[in-house]
């Protein structure tokens, strides 16, 4: 995983929770890398997702509310780093459907060895976007937190639905991102 998903979630639970319990997280699980991070690093996801399960144990709260609480917590760092120029795109719908034939695809001209997600989509009945995710990562707890980032960021306020998920055995997961005017 990309050092900048970690200088991020160091970031978060620095700023969440404080600088002993960010110590405390990297003494518990001992990561491989002591937690030292830089953006342009390549890590093993294990350290994340190590450091995920412990706080959960820590907190009580689910790993999956967790990983979106993060999700939601990187959008920003994701969005002011995009090599694309996204200034120009002006609402939420427009945003997510050029992430994975204009975002990613700049991402990995950069970054030629960073994994990232794929994304398809369809329309719903009701103008609802739906977003087939897939990623060896099944990080889509993340995605969830991402788009709801995204939402902040263009003022919009949305529902999702999760109605198939590859933690449960689907192929990829379905999440139906509902518009609200």
């Amino acid at each position: 995983m990309q050092g900048s998903i970690y200088t991020t979630f160091s970031d978060m639970i620095i700023e969440k929770m404080g600088m002993e319990q960010w110590n405390e997280l990297l003494e518990k699980t001992n990561p491989p890398s002591k937690g030292i991070y830089t953006s342009g690093q390549q890590y093993e996801d294990s350290e994340l997702i190590n450091m995920v399960v412990e706080l959960s144990n820590k907190t009580g709260i689910e790993v999956e509310k967790l990983v979106e609480a993060f999700g939601q917590y990187l959008f920003d760092s994701l969005y002011k780093s995009s090599p694309v120029d996204v200034s120009e795109i002006k609402s939420l719908r427009e945003f997510l459907l050029a992430i994975d034939q204009v975002i990613h695809v700049e991402v990995k001209r950069v970054h030629p060895n960073a994994y990232l997600p794929k994304f398809e989509y369809d329309e719903g009945d009701n103008g609802e976007l739906i977003m087939y995710y897939s990623s060896k990562r099944k990080l889509c707890h993340a995605s969830i937190g991402l788009i709801f980032g995204a939402a902040k960021k263009f003022n919009e306020t949305i529902n999702i639905a999760h109605p198939e998920c590859m933690h449960d055995g689907a192929d990829r997961c379905k999440l139906v991102v509902s518009f609200k005017e």
